[in-house]
C-alpha cells in the first residue's frame, strides 16, 4: 500500500551506472550493467519511470481527474526541458574552461560540440529547440517526451492495458521501418535516444506498473520463466564475454530484431532489461532484494532522482575534463568517482532532511489552535499513504 523502495532502489543502481558510465576511461565502468548484457542502465531507468508513472499519473487518471494528470506529466515535462538547458549550458563552459585551462583546444572537438565552434548560430537554435543535443547530456528530452505522450498511453490503458501495450508495439516497429525519429538540427540525423522506439520500454513498465496496481503483482512468478530469462541472462553474458556476435549476424534477421541499435531499441535490448527485471523482481523473501527499506542509501538517491542525476551528469563532465587523454588509472579513478559519488549522497541526503524540515516548521503554526484544528493541520502535513486504484 506504501512506496515501493525497491523501485527507488534500482533507480539508485541505475544512477550511480550512468555517473560511472558517463566518465569514459575510468576502470570502474568495466563493472557496470553494459559489460554484462545487451541493456545498460539508460534502458532501466526507462522502465522504472513508466512503471512509477502508474502510481504517479495513472491512478489519479483511473480516477477521474484526466486533465490534472495530463497536466501534471506534461508540468513534469517542462521541468526537464528547464534542466536539459540547464546541462546544456553548463557542459558547454565546463569543456570551453577545460580547453582554455589546459590548453587542450581539442576538448571543443567532443560530445558533439564541434558544430558549436563551426556553426554557432545554428547550433544555439538547436540547443533552444532540442534539435542539438550533446553526448552524455541526452537522455531528458527523450524522458520528456515520455511525459507528454504519457495522457495517450493512460487513455489507452483505460480502455484496455494490452490495446496500449499493442499500440505502443506497432509504433516501435513503424519508427525503425519508416525511420520515424525527432529530426536533429543543424546535423543531420534524429535524436540518438529516439522517443518513438524508447516509448515501448516505458510502456512496458507502466503496464507492469498497473498490473500490481490491480493484482499485486506484474507479471506472475513461473519457474519456467524465471529459467528462460536466466538462460537469456547468461547467453547475453556469453556473448559479451566470448564475442559470439557472429551467431547473431548469421540469423540474417532486420536489425531492429537481431541487432544491438540503441537508437532503434532493438529487441535484443528490451529483452534483456526485461528479463533482468523479471529476475529480481521475483527474488525470494529472504533475498536483501525484496527487503529494501527507506533508509537504504541507494534508495534515497532513486528517491531524488532528477536533482541526483542533474548533479551527477555536470560532475560526469568534469570528469571528463579531468580525465581526458588519459590511461585508466585507479588512485585518480576512485578519486574522481568517489568524490562524485559523495557529492550525489550527500545532495539526496539533504533534500530528505528538507522534506523533513519543511514539515516540521508547520508545526508550530498549529499551536493555539483547537484540537481539532490541530489535527487537521498535522494531518496535511503528514505523509500521505497510497491508495491503490484499480485500472479494471
Amino acid at each position: 500500500m506504501g512506496r515501493d523502495h525497491r523501485v527507488d532502489f534500482w533507480r539508485g543502481v541505475a544512477l550511480v551506472m550512468i555517473f560511472v558510465n558517463h566518465i569514459p576511461g575510468n576502470l570502474y565502468e568495466h563493472f557496470t550493467s553494459r559489460n554484462f548484457g545487451f541493456s545498460d542502465a539508460a534502458e532501466l531507468f526507462v522502465f522504472l519511470a513508466g512503471f512509477a508513472s502508474a502510481y504517479a499519473y495513472g491512478r489519479l487518471f483511473f480516477a477521474g481527474h484526466r486533465l490534472v494528470a495530463t497536466l501534471k506529466s506534461w508540468r513534469r515535462a517542462g521541468v526537464l526541458v528547464m534542466v536539459q538547458f540547464m546541462l546544456t549550458t553548463l557542459a558547454v563552459g565546463i569543456f570551453a574552461w577545460g580547453a582554455l585551462a589546459l590548453g587542450r583546444g581539442e576538448l571543443m572537438d567532443r560530445i558533439a560540440l564541434t558544430s558549436f565552434i563551426t556553426k554557432p548560430l545554428e547550433t544555439m537554435i538547436g540547443f533552444a529547440t532540442l534539435g542539438h543535443q550533446l553526448g552524455y547530456v541526452n537522455i531528458l528530452p527523450m524522458y520528456s517526451a515520455m511525459l507528454l505522450f504519457l495522457p495517450a498511453l493512460l487513455w489507452l490503458s483505460r480502455i484496455d492495458l494490452r490495446l496500449m501495450l499493442g499500440v505502443s508495439i506497432l509504433t516501435w516497429i513503424l519508427a525503425y521501418i519508416f525511420r520515424i525519429d525527432v529530426p536533429a538540427y543543424p546535423l543531420p540525423g534524429g535524436w540518438f535516444f529516439n522517443p518513438f522506439s524508447w516509448q515501448l520500454i516505458f510502456a512496458c513498465g507502466l503496464y507492469c506498473g498497473f498490473r500490481r496496481i490491480e493484482r499485486g503483482y506484474s507479471i506472475a512468478f513461473r519457474p519456467w520463466l524465471v529459467a528462460l530469462a536466466g538462460a537469456f541472462l547468461l547467453f547475453a553474458f556469453a556473448t559479451l564475454k566470448f564475442r559470439l556476435w557472429f551467431l547473431w549476424g548469421d540469423l540474417s534477421l532486420p536489425t531492429l530484431i537481431a541487432g544491438f541499435d540503441k537508437t532503434y531499441v532493438s529487441l535484443p535490448r528490451l529483452l534483456h532489461v526485461l528479463a533482468l527485471v523479471y529476475i529480481f523482481a521475483n527474488a525470494a523473501a529472504s533475498s536483501p532484494f525484496s527487503r529494501i527499506g527507506r533508509d537504504n542509501p541507494l534508495a534515497m538517491l532513486g528517491r531524488h532522482s532528477l536533482p541526483v542525476f542533474a548533479l551527477g551528469t555536470v560532475l560526469s563532465l568534469i570528469g571528463q575534463v579531468i580525465k581526458y587523454d588519459q590511461e585508466p588509472y585507479l588512485p585518480l579513478d576512485t578519486l574522481v568517482i568517489g568524490l562524485g559519488l559523495l557529492a550525489q549522497f550527500t545532495l539526496a541526503r539533504y533534500l530528505d532532511w528538507w522534506a523533513v524540515a519543511q514539515k516540521v516548521a508547520v508545526a508550530p503554526k498549529s499551536e493555539g489552535l483547537s484540537e481539532a484544528a490541530r489535527s487537521e493541520t498535522m494531518r496535511k502535513t503528514a505523509p500521505r499513504p497510497r491508495v491503490n486504484i484499480s485500472p479494471s
